[in-house]
């Protein structure tokens, strides 16, 4: 699905218009539109009071089998090895994922398009395939290359957006690079939360949102992942977060 224009009436949002031609009508939209995040709030026009952008960020993801005799499929874990700047988890077929951790020698790979990019696998490839050889030592690297490529969308610091917009009836959930899968039930109850917030008449740029955790009893001030924060000099700069 390909969204041509952001809808407005009165002043607010009034829903989208598909490339198709096909009008979705709504009093509120969110865009969740992952590394097209950008774009469609180019369409919105309400990028000029944001000072944390998004863009696309090409990432390559290793699959290599496990070493033979080690079910990694069934006793393995996810782990993050900031020595070798890779992360890694349990894949079908009893492969394993590898993926970086961003640091400085591996370059970033920014695209101007969410769809349009290369999808072949590079050097990079190999290059973490090899680092998480140095951990274990049994693994084989195979000679044809398996995995994924694919698009992070990446905010300017890493850390994502949750936040209203300058066009009332319009919501951000975006700049979630690699992490915030994890999150997503709760932040989809935050996301609802500062709508109803917002749509009941309070300023959530004056007075931000304090959202209640429902488990755990701890207060998160949704200020923190306003689209006009400061940069984070304390974040990774990383999926890291």
């Amino acid at each position: 699905v390909e969204v041509a224009e952001i809808l407005r009436e009165s002043g607010r949002v009034k829903g989208v218009r598909l490339a198709t031609g096909e009008e979705i009508h709504a009093p509120v939209v969110v865009n969740v539109a992952g590394p097209g995040s950008s774009h469609v709030n180019a369409l919105a026009g309400v990028l000029d009071d944001m000072t944390i952008a998004t863009r696309p960020l090409r990432q390559e993801v290793v699959h290599v089998p496990a070493p033979e005799g080690f079910d990694f499929e069934a006793n393995g874990m996810i782990v993050s090895d900031s020595d070798i700047a890779c992360y890694c988890r349990p894949e079908h077929g009893n492969h394993i994922l590898v993926g970086s951790e961003d640091p400085e020698c591996d370059p970033h790979v920014w695209t101007e398009s969410d769809t349009d990019y290369s999808r072949d696998f590079t050097d990079q490839w190999t290059t973490q395939a090899m680092r998480y050889g140095q951990r274990v030592p049994s693994l084989g690297i195979p000679s044809r290359m398996r995995g994924v490529v694919d698009l992070y969308d990446t905010s300017t610091d890493w850390i994502p957006i949750y936040d209203k917009s300058s066009l009332p009836g319009y919501y951000m959930a975006c700049g979630t690079s690699g992490n915030q899968y994890k999150n997503a039930p709760i932040a989809g109850k935050l996301m609802a939360e500062l709508i109803g917030y917002c749509e009941a008449g309070n300023d959530h740029d004056v007075r931000p949102l304090r959202f209640e955790m429902p488990y755990i009893g701890r207060t998160v001030d949704a200020g923190f992942y306003s689209r006009k924060r400061e940069i984070n000099s304390e974040s990774s700069f990383s999926v890291l977060g």
